[in-house]
């Protein structure tokens, strides 16, 4: 056997088998083990040089590795960031693909829609509209629009300009938009290439119509914004969040939003999810909760898959490949 599937949600990994699959016949029927599996069958894996694996991959000591996949030479993660149980492998030389950019594509396209509603007032104005008393329904609903800012010209604010980020930034370049970013890493090259103003995180908030975050989450970015940041946000701003909740204020986030009816908050990521139901930001009507959806679901999951065959073919043919990851690199990354 010299490929496996390893997850501890069979579910989950039945499901990527199904997608692996469908590659032209480049992948038989793999087999799929749980850790748990692997005490009465690690004789099976032997031979395995590559593994598979999707969300609920296992974490393994660096003696468990030598153990059970004593013959392994890659993993190819389809989900997101493989920090939590990369690097016992990294340290045995065993190299790590990850589908995170994959996984950012959908995030950003979720993010970029976002921003150009909320440049029409549309997240307000569908609520309001439903006012009991119908015509005055309409107008309420139509006086939040007219309110906002529009999509010619507006100030766009990204915080973290990494690869969700920046394809963010690219994805709004068809429209007039004036982008401004908070990142303390981005070269000077990079921001010619991106056509982005790069600005301090107070300038920011000061100065957009929609402040999108998409910081890393690190023990550094807890909480860094802040409620001074929220306070001197534009009346009709709109903030959005789908990095995580840990890195936002969100008392402070309520505060505001309760003195300014006209801002409003798109939150698909809270410090608890899902939110509690005692959490004032679950009844504000100027917040609109989503359920974590922004990153990949459905069909866009074969996207991951389809990165990670492209890089296990890569691998056979002795070429590199973009999804590979390194210690260095995971050290810099959110856990999540």
């Amino acid at each position: 056997m010299k490929i496996a599937i390893i997850t501890n949600k069979i579910k989950d990994g039945e499901k990527l088998r199904k997608v692996l699959e469908t590659f032209n016949g480049s992948f038989g029927d793999i087999p799929c083990f749980t850790k748990d599996d692997l005490v009465c069958k690690f004789s099976e894996l032997k031979e395995c040089e590559y593994v598979f694996s999707t969300w609920y991959m296992p974490v393994f000591t660096k003696e468990e590795i030598g153990t059970f996949f004593p013959s392994l030479r890659c993993i190819f993660y389809a989900a997101g960031t493989v920090k939590y149980f990369a690097e016992p492998f990294l340290e045995k030389g065993i190299r790590v693909f990850t589908a995170s950019n994959a996984n950012g594509i959908p995030v950003a396209e979720f993010t970029a829609s976002q921003i150009l509603l909320a440049g029409k007032g549309y997240f307000q104005a569908q609520r309001a509209y439903k006012w009991p008393i119908w015509h005055r329904g309409f107008n309420k609903s139509r006086g939040y629009a007219e309110r906002k800012f529009g999509n010619y010209g507006a100030n766009i604010g990204i915080i973290g300009c990494g690869a969700i980020g920046s394809k963010v930034v690219e994805l709004l370049k068809p429209y007039k938009l004036n982008v401004f970013v908070y990142d303390p890493y981005l070269s000077d090259v990079r921001v010619r290439e991106l056509g982005v103003k790069k600005v301090e995180l107070k300038e920011l908030f000061r100065t957009c119509d929609v402040v999108s975050n998409h910081l890393p989450d690190i023990p550094e970015t807890r909480h860094i914004i802040n409620e001074d940041l929220f306070h001197s946000m534009k009346p009709t701003a709109t903030f959005i969040n789908t990095g995580r909740g840990a890195q936002v204020d969100e008392r402070a986030l309520n505060k505001v939003l309760k003195k300014n009816k006209d801002m409003c908050a798109l939150l698909d990521v809270t410090s608890h999810e899902p939110l509690y139901p005692w959490s004032p930001l679950f009844w504000r009507k100027n917040v609109f909760l989503t359920p974590h959806i922004a990153g990949s679901l459905s069909q866009e999951y074969n996207r991951m898959v389809e990165y990670m065959v492209q890089a296990y073919q890569d691998v056979a043919e002795g070429k590199n490949n973009i999804c590979e990851t390194t210690l260095e690199v995971i050290k810099k990354q959110s856990t999540h």
